[in-house]
């Protein structure tokens, strides 16, 4: 959905300021950084936003959806058949539309660099295997990116040979699958864990990449590059994409979630109240014996977890689903421990995890407050 809202933002932004990106691009590269140096300040001082921002804002602009949506409508502009409209419109502003997207892209890897670059080289087993995939994807990406980005600007390309401008254009494909890999890569292991709307992102990246492979690829062996059977073959072919993407994405769904996304037991703790242990979330201070669920707002989402209570003592947590990212979310699960072992939601947040841990103690405490209604 994200992706889907971005790439409307992009195609918005395309339309209404295309002409005057074309004739004035700078104001719009300064917007650029500036949009870049904000998501960099509000990842690094993990401050905590309302739901509708923590949701759909921050991963626009800070997560690299907004220029994931520019960096497709580039990468599509190139399949178009020549001479076709989108064409017309799109290639005189490529290059502006890269710059944009490369800024904001540098912005998110900045301010997400800080935690996964410095994990991959300094302790990579900290790391999952796919976030460490995703996040060498990323540094791959980087390293075509700027060349890239340095030679979109007009008055670098004049002093380049057209020849070898070209051959460098040529490294965009490479980009481009990278892209796709890395977003796989991190939406794969919550679409197992069965959470729908990550199987939706790897059918709409699938579909979109997919489908724009095939149709570069045909209007690269066609003889005519703007005849109507060019067309037609690649709206088959964007077909057939589909379907391939649609079963893409369905077989998380038929794994049926049982890639388990974290559980703690309470091993031999003792199931009688400790001395002087505070129990918080019921007005009587009496915790109910059963089985209870709660939710609490994460770093991109609500976290749901569902809580055991045996003799009045917490003797299980189990975190039934959560959208947040690796490693942030594997850290944050040591508060469970810290949870159970003070029988009391009354410990501290994670360092370098807060809003995941963070979102672990509301969801225990929305339990608990089930749980000691009388």
């Amino acid at each position: 959905m994200i992706l889907l809202i971005s790439l409307v933002i992009s195609a918005a932004f395309i339309a209404f300021a295309g002409k005057t990106l074309r004739k004035n691009p700078m104001p719009f590269y300064v917007g650029a950084v500036l949009i870049a140096v904000a998501s960099v300040f509000v990842v690094w001082s993990e401050m905590r936003f309302p739901t509708v921002i923590a949701d759909w804002t921050i991963p626009i602009f800070a997560r690299g959806g907004l220029s994931g949506g520019l960096f497709i409508i580039v990468m599509w502009a190139g399949a178009f058949p020549n001479a076709s409209k989108p064409v017309k419109y799109l290639f005189p502003i490529r290059g502006q539309l890269s710059i944009i997207a490369s800024i904001l892209t540098l912005g998110h890897n900045v301010a997400y660099g800080k935690t996964y670059f410095v994990r991959l080289f300094a302790s990579p087993v900290s790391l999952t295997l796919t976030t460490r995939a995703a996040a060498i994807c990323s540094l791959a990406m980087l390293l075509i990116m700027l060349p890239l980005f340095i030679t979109s600007f007009l008055s670098v390309r004049k002093k380049l040979r057209p020849k070898t401008w070209k051959r460098l254009q040529r490294s965009a494909y490479v980009f481009y699958g990278l892209l796709y890999c890395h977003i796989l890569f991190l939406a794969l292991p919550n679409a197992l864990a069965g959470q729908r709307e990550y199987c939706l992102t790897v059918f709409v990246y699938s579909s979109i990449f997919l489908s724009y492979a095939a149709c570069r690829i045909l209007k690269a062996l066609a003889k005519k590059k703007n005849s109507t059977e060019l067309v037609q073959k690649q709206v088959r072919a964007a077909g057939i994409c589909l379907i391939l993407a649609a079963a893409i994405s369905v077989v998380p769904i038929l794994w049926n979630g049982q890639y388990r996304l974290g559980e703690i037991q309470a091993g031999n703790l003792p199931v009688t109240l400790p001395e002087g242990a505070d129990i918080s979330g019921g007005d009587s201070g009496i915790l109910r014996d059963g089985v209870y669920t709660g939710s609490g707002m994460g770093m991109n989402a609500q976290i749901t977890v569902e809580v055991t209570i045996l003799n009045g003592v917490i003797t299980n947590i189990s975190v039934l689903s959560s959208r947040d990212d690796e490693p942030y979310y594997s850290d944050a699960l040591a508060v469970i421990e810290n949870i159970l072992s003070a029988n009391s939601i009354e410990v501290d947040t994670i360092s370098g995890a807060t809003y995941s841990s963070g979102g672990i103690i509301d969801a225990v405490e929305d339990a608990l407050t089930e749980a000691g209604k009388p």
